[in-house]
């Protein structure tokens, strides 16, 4: 018995660690990856090889998808395309100073490695921070130190890791290419599918691409194609930064929801951590509630101002999904109206929004008197509320939603507002 109880103990205070005791309870849940997809995947590259900009950045941005650099900070001599990739949303991120072997290294000679590369890719490029790492030749550290400077890194054990990999310190990679275990288009789609299987977080890592003289090349068409892969499969796979996703991991592995006011039109929730820095860790996780009883949809604040919501049907039953960030002040979620369109002879002579579809998503061309931060509601033919996005993502004066949980046909009138004018368009979609 005693023994029993020894191994529950243990197996206690191994779950616990892993966990970092998450506190989510009904009716609120957190994605194991961003958005509820199956699995997360991050396209990582070393070296800073040409074709990575000539040629990888551009595939990526067509894809609306972000990679991490991995920079050796004493081979950069001009820092103009780091800083452009940065600004474009992608990571730059720390892979020393000199590209050593860190083995049998003297400390204080692994930390001058990690501190130089860390403190010239923070002055060279201002709009993000340095927090993540991969070690050169996939060779581990001192590991007090990594845990000094980063929340993550990268080694290439080559295998998918779980929801929560086993050392943060030391994430599994698969290489890529000529002499990598991923090499053709169908490679990339198994292992994609692999994690998928595994809900897992697959991690790429790559080096050359075309003829740029990078080792281990790629061929860009097939770089091009597993994104398109992913891309026609977005509700499934989520492909994010390597530092995004762990800080997802991290975060949602220690997040606490708590109701703190609830009344009949609104309800105040603290969404709090267990981690210290939150400058470090500030990424939005996903959530979902039920549906009040009685309400059509809600908008969605957190510290004041709006998140990115929706309302979406899983198993017959209504959700509220929303993102926040952990201590980043509270969440308050208010009922919205639930006659949806009182007029649609109204709504059908004011139609003045450009909207069309691209694969899975909405877009719409944001007018020029519009105010930050506007809601799109989507409404049925008949003028019930179908969906409704606070925070819609505007890139250069699109805007752009997800239509993964709309019917498969079905004609959407579609409404515009910033509180101050509305715009609007009907469009049919077809899946």
């Amino acid at each position: 018995m005693k023994l029993i109880a020894k191994y529950f103990i243990i197996l206690t205070f191994l779950v616990a660690t892993q966990t970092g005791f998450s506190q989510v309870a009904a009716p609120y849940q957190v994605g194991t990856w961003q958005g509820f997809r199956t699995c997360a995947i991050s396209y990582t590259f070393d070296d800073g090889c040409a074709g990575q900009f000539t040629k990888a950045i551009p595939i990526f941005d067509e894809a609306g998808y972000k990679l991490t650099l991995f920079t050796i900070s004493s081979w950069i001599k001009d820092w103009t395309d780091l800083k452009n990739a940065a600004l474009s949303g992608h990571e730059v991120a720390n892979h020393t100073d000199t590209h050593p072997n860190l083995t049998g290294m003297a400390v204080d000679k692994q930390e001058a490695e990690l501190k130089t590369c860390n403190d010239l890719i923070n002055l060279n490029v201002t709009n993000q921070q340095c927090l993540t790492m991969a070690y050169p030749y996939c060779v581990k550290g001192n590991d007090a130190l990594h845990k000094k400077y980063f929340i993550v890194a990268r080694g290439c054990q080559g295998f998918i890791e779980g929801k929560t990999p086993g050392d943060m310190m030391n994430v599994s990679s698969i290489m890529c290419g000529a002499v990598g275990s991923v090499k053709l288009v169908k490679d990339f789609k198994g292992k994609a599918d692999q994690a998928a299987n595994q809900k897992g977080w697959l991690v790429y890592l790559i080096h050359g691409i075309d003829n740029d003289g990078g080792y281990s090349p790629l061929s860009s068409d097939t770089l091009k194609a597993s994104l398109q892969y992913l891309k026609a499969n977005d509700a499934k796979f989520w492909v994010s930064t390597f530092g995004n996703i762990g800080r997802y991991v991290k975060e949602r592995n220690c997040v606490s929801v708590k109701e703190t006011l609830v009344s009949d039109a609104s309800i105040s929730i603290a969404v709090t951590d267990t981690l210290k820095k939150d400058d470090w860790y500030n990424f939005p996780l996903t959530f979902r509630r039920t549906l009040p009883a009685g309400w059509a949809s809600a908008t969605i604040t957190q510290n004041g101002k709006p998140v990115h919501s929706s309302v979406i049907e899983v198993s017959s039953v209504k959700y509220l999904q929303f993102e926040a960030v952990p201590d980043g002040g509270t969440v308050v979620i208010s009922k919205a109206d639930a006659t949806g369109l009182n007029d649609l002879n109204d709504f059908q002579k004011g139609r003045n929004l450009r909207v069309w579809i691209d694969g899975n998503s909405l877009l719409f061309k944001v007018p020029v008197s519009c105010l930050p931060y506007p809601t799109l509601s989507l409404f049925s033919s008949n003028g019930m509320l179908v969906n409704s996005f606070n925070h819609c993502q505007i890139d250069g004066g699109i805007g752009k939603v997800s239509l993964e949980t709309m019917r498969k046909s079905e004609v959407l009138l579609v409404r515009l507002s910033d509180n101050q004018s509305t715009w609007s368009s009907q469009i049919f979609i077809q899946k």
